[in-house]
């Protein structure tokens, strides 16, 4: 026998671990995760301030919370910052507060994952595709396309959100074969079933609240600390779908200077989009409407009522917003749920609103509404050609804010524990999970 056939017989038989000097580097024999069967929970989380990025990061805490395993995933693992530019998270770093929320979700230990939740902003039918099919298929026979693209929607929860009237044909189709379609709002499940979504797999998952967030210590406040004013607020993207030029329009048409009324727009992202008018274009126009100039504004009286603030604010400033203010207005054109609405709720305030798509689900008696019509959405979002929004006239706005007062009291409106505490919304994404994939395997 010859020194190569020694080897090659050496090659064939597995080393013995008692062969292995001690200093050498070998994988040590794999040991069992923590939990067998988990659920893994994808969505873009990084970002502190962004609606999407909390509603998945509450989410996905409410379901562990329930005793359910979740392993938080991202789509794109970036942040972005206070500029509108996405970096990714392994040089941006995760906020630490974003990190004490749900990085324990992050590491969990599970052997097997399903159902896999993904929740998402669905741009149209080809994000739809590439959101719920692994690109890997596309290395498969037809057949076995075929096979392992039903396993997919037969494993598969789509957590979306909509901002118009009505969705495309090829996202309906797509949605329609899945094991469940959860949305935050009525408005949204109303719109998936008139689409084609069978009615059985749509459910309304409202956001939950934290019970020790910085928002519920406004409660301690007293309406006399007002002295009678009345401070509007409004928060959201600088964008046509917010309608703040026509809450800065219908304001100055409501009020003049003088009177005790004040209005704060706190905006994210830059200021700019499209044709549509910036924070300082906007106030430059108002003053020349009609309403502005009947009343008596100038740019001075203008500076003392009303305030744009752009920027990222922490938690800790945004609840300073729902404290120092109390009366919030929503003239959005189209909302899935409204999360600084309901903030504005959770602190006690008023609201003025329009009455379609998520705020609906959200507010009192003692809220007023504001009549509205439907009219094409802005085409720079680049959705259905003939889909529609709600839009109210800044006259019907301006007699909303005239009439609307501030509340006697501030509480927390007493259906909200039963309807979106954490503990009401992480029950029912357990059951909602467990009618999918069967009770008792977590």
């Amino acid at each position: 026998m010859s020194d190569t056939d020694d080897v090659v017989d050496d090659l064939k038989a597995p080393p013995r671990m008692s062969d292995v000097p001690p200093a050498e580097n070998y994988a040590a024999p794999s040991t069992r995760a923590e939990r067998e069967f988990g659920v893994l929970y994808q969505g873009e989380f990084e970002t502190p301030s962004d609606g999407t990025a909390i509603a998945v990061r509450r989410h996905a805490a409410a379901l562990s919370a329930a005793g359910i395993p979740v392993l938080l995933r991202s789509f794109s693992n970036v942040v972005v910052n206070e500029f509108g530019v996405a970096e990714p998270v392994h040089l941006a770093g995760l906020d630490p507060d974003v990190e004490r929320e749900i990085g324990h979700l992050r590491r969990t230990d599970v052997s097997a994952l399903r159902p896999v939740i993904k929740h998402a902003v669905i741009r149209s039918a080809e994000h739809c595709r590439q959101l719920l099919i692994p690109r890997g298929f596309l290395f498969n026979s037809p057949e076995e396309q075929l096979r392992m693209r039903d396993v997919v929607y037969d494993n598969t929860i789509v957590f979306s959100v909509w901002e118009r009237d009505r969705i495309e044909e090829g996202v309906a189709r797509q949605l329609a074969r899945i094991k469940q379609c959860w949305v935050p709002s009525a408005h949204n499940a109303r719109l998936l079933i008139a689409a084609g979504v069978p009615e059985s797999r749509v459910h309304v998952v409202p956001h939950p609240y934290v019970n020790n967030d910085l928002i519920h210590r406004c409660l301690e406040r007293r309406a006399s600390s007002f002295e009678g004013w009345r401070r509007f607020y409004s928060i959201g993207r600088w964008e046509p779908r917010k309608g703040f030029d026509a809450l800065i329009e219908a304001f100055l048409g409501a009020f003049k200077p003088g009177d005790k009324a004040s209005l704060v727009i706190k905006y994210s992202g830059s200021g700019q989009w499209g044709d549509y008018p910036t924070p300082e274009e906007i106030l430059e126009r108002v003053l020349l409407t009609a309403g502005a100039t009947e009343n008596g504004w100038t740019a001075e009286s203008l500076e003392r009522h009303v305030a744009c603030v752009g920027g990222r604010l922490r938690r800790s400033m945004i609840a300073k917003l729902h404290h120092d203010n109390n009366i919030y207005v929503s003239a959005s054109r189209g909302e899935a749920f409204a999360l600084p609405l309901f903030d504005a709720k959770l602190a006690g305030n008023r609201c003025v609103y329009v009455p379609y798509g998520g705020p609906a689900d959200l507010v009192e008696a003692t809220d007023l509404a504001v009549p509205f019509t439907m009219a094409p959405v802005d085409p720079s979002y680049g959705w259905e050609r003939d889909a529609q929004w709600a839009v109210c006239t800044t006259e019907n706005l301006a007699q909303a804010l005239r009439r609307v007062e501030p509340p006697d009291e501030f509480r927390r409106p007493a259906a909200y524990e039963e309807r979106f505490s954490m503990q009401a919304v992480g029950q029912q994404m357990r059951q909602l999970v467990e009618s999918a994939v069967g009770p008792g395997i977590y």
